[in-house]
């Protein structure tokens, strides 16, 4: 795309519509957690706002991304594609199972995102020799932090919940079941863990450069993070441990995550830029 159509009106239109409709599908989710609908089918509606959303998302990030044989790697096309790719998963987890606990906060920070990128675009760096293992280490890790990012926001419920249940606060009734909580945190996890360890491994494939900036960093800080997530699911299934215990970890792994890539390319291209 050229960049005469980025700055369009059309474009911006685009943008536009697709935020509104990230916006009113959280507006959906939010409301059915509100009245406790806890949904034993697909709710299509919700289903075919999410996809719709996404797909204009994901045409807009394309010609944001690609600029000829370059492709950006910025800090704000990448939240932005994290975003996306959160959003994906749950408008597509919501046909096997609802996630509006997580879908009423996740669909408004994708609008959000989304017409942050429309206004500044941010571009960052080019890279330009994009070799098929680098192309699938940026999927796998893109899909790692979109699961994992997702493990959090639910590890987050599920503590909030739990303290609203111990304290016997009022209106404290759970839209789900702590059980069923607990195994979509776990599900994001192993999923998340699996895209993790495969992306570390394509990273050595195409690790030209021990120069480039923040590499290292970016290297120690996202090894930690497997390991706390390693060290998670062998408490899980050795340990039993679940709760808030679990969420702490589940926290901790993902904070490691968040300071290894975005930490580094937000020293790198807003601190020391």
């Amino acid at each position: 795309m050229s960049e005469s159509f980025q700055t369009s009106p059309s474009f911006i239109l685009l943008a536009l519509l697709t935020g509104l409709l990230y916006f009113a599908n959280g507006l959906r989710a939010r409301s059915r957690v509100q009245k406790r609908i806890e949904a034993t089918k697909a709710d299509v509606l919700s289903i075919s706002l999410g996809l719709v959303a996404c797909l204009g998302h994901g045409f807009l990030l394309k010609t944001r991304l690609l600029q000829g044989d370059a492709i950006s790697l910025g800090l704000i096309p990448m939240l932005s594609v994290t975003a996306f790719a959160m959003s994906l998963v749950i408008a597509l987890n919501h046909i096997r199972r609802p996630m509006n606990h997580i879908a009423q906060l996740v669909f408004p920070i994708a609008g959000l995102t989304l017409l942050i990128q429309t206004v500044y675009p941010g571009q960052g760096p080019m890279r330009v020799d994009v070799a098929p293992a680098l192309t699938l280490h940026i999927i796998l890790s893109i899909l790692a932090y979109s699961l994992l990012a997702l493990g959090a926001l639910q590890a987050l419920y599920l503590t909030w919940q739990d303290q609203r249940m111990r304290k016997k606060q009022s209106g404290a009734s759970l839209f789900l079941p702590i059980q069923t909580l607990d195994t979509l945190l776990f599900e994001s996890i192993w999923t998340g863990l699996i895209a993790l360890t495969l992306a570390i491994g394509t990273g050595f494939l195409f690790m030209d450069s021990h120069s480039v900036p923040g590499l290292i960093h970016h290297t120690i800080l996202t090894a930690l993070a497997w390991l706390v997530f390693v060290v998670l699911l062998w408490g899980r299934y050795r340990l039993g441990w679940r709760g808030s215990l679990a969420a702490g970890w589940t926290l901790l792994g993902f904070a490691f995550l968040a300071l290894g890539y975005f930490g580094s390319k937000f020293v790198v291209e807003v601190l020391l830029s």
